[in-house]
């Protein structure tokens, strides 16, 4: 009896919440804080990757300096796309063009599944927001021809890569 008095006394005094405590910021301190990150960078090329696999995606569409790389040879796989990455989402916004004749509604629809999927599969990350701005719109003869000219250009000027 003395043993279920003794308890009680214990639980009436705190003496088994200061020991609860004291155990649970031993435990707390021998933790280790550990973390997994992610560059912007790495998110927009698997971004970049997965919506140029979409159909009707004839190319990412990137700024100047992309524009100025590609010219010299050295292409970059985050064109066209921009990443906010936080530390359990990202949003994304995609610049593309569209091969003539199909529906921009539906490769919009497209990328933000596959890109979704695939940023979550490869990082965790959940993507609350794409955004996609359609830049240009070509038949795909008409993309290929530009970029066999640009192709050209490049093996032109000394074949800097």
């Amino acid at each position: 009896m003395a043993n279920i008095n003794e308890q009680a006394y214990n639980e009436r005094a705190n003496v088994n919440k200061k020991e609860r405590e004291e155990r649970e910021d031993r435990i707390q301190e021998n933790r280790h804080v550990s973390k997994l990150t992610f560059d912007n960078s790495v998110i927009e090329k698997i971004a970049s990757i997965a919506s140029s696999e979409v159909e009707g995606v004839l190319d990412l569409q990137g700024g100047v300096f992309t524009g100025f790389q590609e010219r010299f040879g050295s292409g970059d796989l985050t064109k066209g796309v921009d990443a906010n990455v936080g530390e359990k989402e990202a949003a994304l916004d995609i610049e593309i063009i569209v091969e003539y004749g199909k529906s921009a509604p539906k490769i919009f629809e497209k990328i933000k599944q596959i890109v979704s999927q695939q940023v979550n599969l490869m990082t965790g990350l959940d993507v609350v927001e794409v955004n996609v701005n359609v830049k240009d719109v070509m038949t795909r003869k008409e993309y290929e021809q530009k970029n066999r000219s640009n192709n050209e250009d490049r093996n032109t000027n000394g074949g800097l890569r």
